[in-house]
């Protein structure tokens, strides 16, 4: 984790014709999601803030298999990270802006699905794992922040509170997993590639 730092003070061979028609319907419900919701990924990477590396899956030096199967990963990725910082602006705004839980929730059971309906190489599965793993953890994290609210209680574990909520580390851990196991698969990639692993995974951290 340490030539890259997991910070977010950071602003700033062609694949088959069923991956590309996959990744377009991942990038088109991404574009419609981003619209009904009013947040692009670039205005929800500002918001936390985080610099954003997009994944350019012509620029790699894996193969392209990986290469496809990345460039979609990332795109559910983006989305998962925009329906996290609505969700967080509804609870800290005590329900003025933002989106709501039951949307984020709906929201990110399909994220899921979706992520888990990708066809992953064996060496991406553990990478695969963490991160369903990790979104499953923020989901339970939201799930408990509502009953909260819905009891009339203030909430013990907002982000940037101290001690961090367990759900919240556990999430933390697995993201900062993936990326390493990411950096480990492919030490070969230029520095902009390992840029784009780590600004995905850490801007949907909390931590």
């Amino acid at each position: 984790m340490e030539p890259l730092g997991w910070s977010k003070n950071h602003r700033s061979p062609r694949p088959k014709h069923g991956r590309q028609l996959s990744l377009l319907v991942c990038c088109g419900w991404l574009l419609s999601v981003a619209s009904f919701s009013a947040m692009s990924v670039e205005e929800a990477y500002r918001a936390i803030p985080h610099r954003y590396t997009p994944f350019e899956s012509k620029s790699v030096r894996m193969t392209p298999k990986d290469a496809v199967v990345l460039q979609e990963f990332f795109c559910l990725l983006n989305l998962a990270i925009v329906e996290r910082v609505q969700a967080q602006t509804w609870f800290q705004s005590n329900g003025k802006r933002g989106v709501a839980f039951p949307n984020y929730r709906r929201s990110t059971d399909g994220l899921i699905v979706q992520l888990g309906a990708l066809t992953i190489p064996d060496s991406l599965k553990a990478v695969h794992r963490d991160v369903i793993d990790a979104l499953r953890d923020q989901r339970a994290y939201f799930e408990e922040w509502q009953r909260t609210v819905r009891r009339g209680e203030p909430f013990r574990y907002p982000p940037g509170a101290s001690p961090h909520h367990p759900r919240v580390l556990s999430s933390s851990q697995k993201l900062q997993q993936a990326y390493g196991r990411l950096i480990q698969l492919y030490p070969q990639e230029t520095e902009r590639i390992k840029q784009a692993f780590f600004d995905h995974l850490c801007a949907l951290d909390f931590i």
